[in-house]
C-alpha cells in the first residue's frame, strides 16, 4: 500500500502553475493585477518572443520592503484577505496567494521593490522555485518583475505553447483589456523593444479605446451615459444599431474594474440588441459595471476570468433596462424614441450553381470583367435516393410563402425549402473545392485592405495556406495588415472583410477544428453558407428547376448542411391514404 506524503513545495508550485500559468499572457495577467492592487498609476510591459523568453511588467506602485518580498513568493502569503468571510467581499484582483511564487515555480524570476519610505529597494532572484540571492538594489519606488526563460524547468509544457505570433497576440489583447479598464492608469506595452501601443493616464474612455482598439471601433461606438439603481452602476460605450461581430472578441465586460467573461452580462447586451443586429451575432460594448463586491463571486475559476453573481436576473434586468434606454433614446441613429425596427440581416448574396467549365476570371473591376459566375457544381452522376428511385422530372406548380415552392413529381407530391436547397449546393460545391485543391478565384483589380487585432493577424499567418487552398491570395503589408489580391468565387467583394473578420475570429475560437485540414475545410464550409439562403420568389422558375437538378447531384439531397430538410415528399400512395 502506498505511504501518503507531502509534496515538496516545488513539486506543488508547478502543480499550482498548471491552473494560474497556463501560457505567457496568464503571467502578464497576474502581474498587472498585483500593479494595480499596488495602486500603481503607470504600468510597462515588454515582453519578447511571444513572453516564453522574457517578461517585464513594472509599475509606480507602492512597492515592499525586503520582508515582504521574500514573503510574497511564499505559496498562500497575500495582504488582501485574512479570514475566509473575506472571500465574500472580494475588492482586489488578486488574493489566493498563488500567483508569484507558481511563476517563480516554473521560471527564471527576478523582483525588483521598493517602497517610497526605504532609500533602497530589494532586489530577488528565484530560479525554477529556488532562491538564487535576495540583495540590496537601487531603484526608484515601486516594483519590477521579470520573468525568463518561462516553463523551462518543465519543458513539457512548452510543447502546448502555440506560435510565437499567437502568444503574442494574447499578451497584447490582455494588456488593452486592462488597459480600457482603467483609464486612469497609463500603460506602455512593448515587443522585442517595438512599441505597440502607450496611452497616458486619466484620458476619457473614447480617446483610450481610440488609441489602443483603433479608430474603426471609436467610430463604431457611443458614450453611454451613467446608470445607477439598487446599488448597480453601469457606464461605458454602446456599439451603433445595425454594428456586429461575428464573436465576442468586441463585447468587453468589465466588473469593478475586473475584465471579465460574464455570460450574464453578454446574454443581457446581446438581448438589448436582438432586433438591431442579425442573430446569432454580438454588438460591440465596453460595459463597465460597479456593484457591491459581496454580490460577486470572483473565486469561481482557477484563472479568475469568470464571474457570477448571487442574483443574475436582478443584474440582467438592469442592463436590458439601462441599454435598451440608451438604443431607444438615440434620435441621432435614425430610430423613434418609441420603438426599435428590425433590422434586415446582411446576407452574402450567392446564386444558384451551374455548371461552369474552368475558365479564367478578369479582374473585377476592368473592362473585360464578367460578373462573377456561381459556385461551380461537378456535373456528377444524379444521387438515387435510399428508395433507389432516381427524383427526375419534377414540374413546378406554385410558390409557397417565398421560402418554399411545391413540384409535382412523377411519383407524388414535393415541397422544396429554397433557402435549404440552396446552402446544401453551396456547401458542397466549395467542399469539393477544396478537397481538389482547385479553388476559383476573382481576381480583384483593386485590393481590399484588411487590418486586424492581433489575435486574428496571429491566425491569418499560421492559417495561410488553408486559407489560399480556398481561394484567396493575401499579402502581408505590415503589422497586422494585409491586401487582399483574390477571392474565391463564392465570396462577393463587398462581403469580404466581414466574412473573413468572422472567419479568423472563428478560427481562433475553435483552433482544434481549424488545425486538421479535413474538419478544417468542412467549418469553412458551413461558415460560407451560414448567411446564403435564397428565397424563392428571387429565383425565376428556370432557376428554381435547375437548383432542384443540383441538389440532386449532392451527396446528401435530403438535409442543409445543419441537418435540415430540403423538401418534403408525398408520394400518390401516401395521397391516396389522406383521401381515402
Amino acid at each position: 500500500m502506498s505511504t501518503i506524503r507531502v509534496l515538496d513545495p516545488t513539486v506543488a508550485n508547478q502543480i499550482a502553475a498548471g491552473e494560474v500559468v497556463e501560457r505567457p499572457a496568464a503571467v502578464v495577467k497576474e502581474l498587472l493585477e498585483n500593479a494595480l492592487d499596488a495602486g500603481a498609476t503607470r504600468v510597462v510591459v515588454d515582453f519578447s518572443r511571444g513572453g516564453k523568453a522574457l517578461t517585464v511588467v513594472e509599475d509606480n506602485g507602492k512597492g515592499m520592503t525586503p520582508e515582504e518580498a521574500l514573503l510574497s513568493v511564499e505559496r498562500h502569503a497575500t495582504s488582501k484577505i485574512r479570514l475566509a468571510a473575506d472571500l465574500d467581499r472580494i475588492a482586489t484582483f488578486g488574493f489566493r496567494g498563488e500567483a508569484l511564487p507558481s511563476i517563480a515555480s516554473v521560471a527564471r524570476f527576478t523582483l525588483q521593490t521598493r517602497p517610497a519610505s526605504a532609500p533602497s529597494g530589494t532586489e530577488l532572484l528565484i530560479n525554477g522555485g529556488r532562491v538564487v540571492h535576495q540583495r540590496e538594489h537601487g531603484m526608484a519606488p515601486g516594483t519590477r518583475i521579470e520573468v525568463a526563460n518561462l516553463f523551462h524547468p518543465v519543458p513539457a509544457r512548452l510543447k502546448f505553447l502555440k506560435s510565437d505570433e499567437t502568444e503574442a497576440a494574447h499578451i497584447i489583447r490582455l494588456v488593452r483589456l486592462y488597459a480600457v479598464s482603467h483609464p486612469q492608469v497609463g500603460f506602455l506595452l512593448r515587443e522585442d523593444g517595438r512599441e505597440i501601443f502607450r496611452s497616458p493616464g486619466n484620458v476619457p474612455l473614447l480617446d483610450r479605446v481610440r488609441e489602443i482598439w483603433g479608430r474603426q471601433v471609436a467610430d463604431e461606438v457611443g458614450l453611454m451615459p451613467v446608470f445607477e439603481r439598487d446599488g448597480m452602476r453601469l457606464s461605458g460605450l454602446l456599439g451603433k444599431p445595425g454594428v456586429s461581430r461575428g464573436t465576442r472578441q468586441d463585447l468587453v465586460t468589465v466588473v469593478n474594474g475586473r475584465p471579465v467573461d460574464s455570460r450574464t452580462m453578454a446574454f443581457a447586451l446581446t438581448e438589448s440588441y436582438h432586433t438591431l443586429i442579425p442573430k446569432g451575432r454580438y454588438p460591440l460594448a465596453f460595459a463597465f459595471l460597479e456593484i457591491d463586491p459581496a454580490w460577486v463571486d470572483v473565486n469561481v475559476h482557477p484563472a479568475k476570468r469568470e464571474v457570477r453573481f448571487r442574483d443574475e436576473a436582478r443584474v440582467r434586468g438592469f442592463l436590458i433596462q439601462s441599454v435598451l434606454s440608451v438604443l431607444q433614446a438615440r434620435q441621432d441613429e435614425g430610430l423613434p424614441a418609441t420603438t426599435i425596427p428590425a433590422v434586415v440581416p446582411t446576407v452574402f448574396p450567392q446564386s444558384v450553381p451551374p455548371v461552369v467549365p474552368p475558365e479564367v476570371v478578369a479582374p473585377v473591376g476592368s473592362a473585360q470583367a464578367v460578373t462573377p459566375s456561381p459556385l461551380p457544381v461537378s456535373a456528377a452522376p444524379v444521387t438515387p435516393t435510399p428508395g433507389g428511385a432516381i427524383r427526375l422530372g419534377w414540374r413546378l406548380l406554385a410558390r409557397l410563402r417565398e421560402e418554399r415552392a411545391v413540384f409535382e413529381t412523377p411519383t407524388g407530391l414535393a415541397i422544396l425549402d429554397v433557402g435549404a436547397a440552396h446552402q446544401r449546393v453551396l456547401y458542397e460545391g466549395i467542399l469539393r473545392q477544396f478537397s481538389e485543391r482547385k479553388p476559383v478565384s476573382q481576381p480583384l483589380l483593386v485590393p481590399l485592405s484588411l487590418e486586424l487585432e492581433p489575435l486574428p493577424a496571429a491566425v491569418l499567418k499560421e492559417r495561410l495556406g488553408l486559407l489560399q487552398d480556398a481561394g484567396f491570395d493575401f499579402e502581408e503589408y505590415g503589422r497586422n495588415f494585409w491586401r487582399i489580391a483574390a477571392l474565391p468565387l463564392w465570396l462577393e467583394p463587398s462581403d469580404a472583410l466581414p466574412f473573413l473578420r468572422d472567419l479568423l475570429a472563428e478560427m481562433a475560437r475553435r483552433e482544434g477544428d481549424f488545425g486538421r485540414p479535413a474538419l478544417a475545410y468542412d467549418a469553412l464550409a458551413r461558415l460560407a453558407v451560414h448567411k446564403a439562403r435564397r428565397k424563392g420568389d428571387a429565383l425565376a422558375d428556370a432557376e428554381l428547376l435547375e437548383l432542384v437538378q443540383a441538389l440532386f447531384r449532392t451527396s446528401q439531397p435530403g438535409t442543409d448542411p445543419k441537418g435540415r430538410r430540403t423538401y418534403v415528399e408525398w408520394t400518390d400512395a401516401d395521397l391516396g391514404r389522406r383521401f381515402g
